[in-house]
């Protein structure tokens, strides 16, 4: 029986025509024509101040639209791209995408309710091909779904600023050159009632916060546990928990990546233990209660446990010296690396 997804969020007519008319003047205007992706704008919200970072998707000529990052973790993640300090490439950094997104698509890549909802609207957009505007919600952990109504009143709300920015850059394409990276040109709250001018533009440097996570307390039931299970002072594990491709599941009805907890002994690179979490579950949550798990399914305490990843140190200290095991920071896991790569295999090949 296949999966039913659940159906997209409802938007007033009224605010879907005009997100529709104002996403139609951004795709004539052809930003991507002169920006780059790496021409960050900023945004900052006139009612709460969030602040937003835009990017114009297009220059490579692959994907056609606009990415909007938000909230703390969206712009963090965008500024650790364009420094080069997140590989864009890795499912698991690409899971903790926090945007919204317009993008310009052929009509096969549009979901049937899409279309449905576009058809009841009487609306076709004009011309072939990478014509269909197709709006998206990324949060973290879920892979993307449909927009709501306070997305799109956003979205309705930020496109024309956008467009408007996009003849101000083609008029002056060195707009960037004499601002350092890091930083960029907010727009004006409310726009003028003329054409956008440099002077309008107030640009200001951002320095994210860095992500922080909090240690994770076990139960005394676990300790218990824990505690209950031999210790082998010459064994030496290997503990990950990374977001593995093709482990997407359906939670209420919208598609979530799932996080994969493994622990491998670390001489024969045997697999000990297996945790499978839903990646839009806290971060700290998964990872401690992973660990358990995988520990009270190998039988035994290790002298020494090595992870690969920096985030899960402070998540698993504390634990770790409740235990007398000592945690150790490797750049590389071979017997790890090897279980997760073959593990991701098995999923692509499956149902999921």
């Amino acid at each position: 029986m296949p999966l039913k997804l659940a159906p997209p969020p409802p938007i007033v007519p009224e605010t879907m025509l005009a997100l529709l008319a104002v996403t139609t003047e951004f795709a004539a205007a052809k930003p991507w024509l002169d920006m780059a992706d790496s021409d960050v704008v900023g945004l900052a919200d006139p009612v709460t101040g969030e602040t937003r970072l835009a990017c114009i998707l297009g220059n490579a000529r692959e994907v056609f639209g606009v990415a909007i990052y938000r909230r703390q973790t969206g712009v963090r993640w965008l500024i650790n791209a364009l420094n080069g300090d997140a590989d864009c490439s890795d499912l698991d950094n690409a899971a903790l995408v926090d945007a919204l997104k317009i993008e310009l698509v052929p009509k096969r890549e549009m979901h049937k309710e899409e279309l449905s909802r576009l058809k009841a609207l009487d609306f076709r957009p004009a011309g072939k091909g990478l014509v269909w505007p197709q709006f998206q919600s990324v949060q973290p952990g879920w892979l993307p779904w449909f927009i709501d109504q306070a997305e799109a009143e956003q979205l309705l709300a930020d496109a024309p600023r956008l467009t408007s920015f996009a003849t101000l850059f083609r008029l002056h394409p060195d707009l960037f050159d004499n601002h350092p990276p890091g930083e960029f040109p907010f727009l004006p709250n409310p726009m003028p009632d003329r054409p956008l001018q440099l002077e309008d533009l107030d640009w200001r440097p951002i320095i994210p916060q860095p992500g922080v996570f909090d240690s994770f307390k076990a139960s005394a039931e676990q300790l218990n546990q824990l505690h209950a299970l031999k210790r082998d002072a010459r064994a030496a594990y290997e503990y990950g928990s990374r977001v593995v491709s093709g482990s997407s599941v359906l939670v209420d009805g919208r598609r979530s990546y799932s996080r994969v907890s493994l622990l491998v002994e670390n001489r024969r690179g045997l697999v000990l233990g297996f945790d499978l979490s839903l990646a839009s579950h806290p971060f700290e949550e998964t990872v401690g209660a992973g660990l358990v798990k995988t520990l009270l399914a190998s039988g035994a305490l290790p002298k020494t446990l090595f992870i690969d990843d920096k985030k899960l140190e402070p998540i698993l200290v504390p634990l770790c010296k409740q235990l007398n095991i000592e945690l150790l920071l490797s750049k590389k896991l071979p017997g790890l690396a090897d279980a997760q790569a073959s593990l991701s295999g098995y999923m692509q090949s499956g149902p999921l």
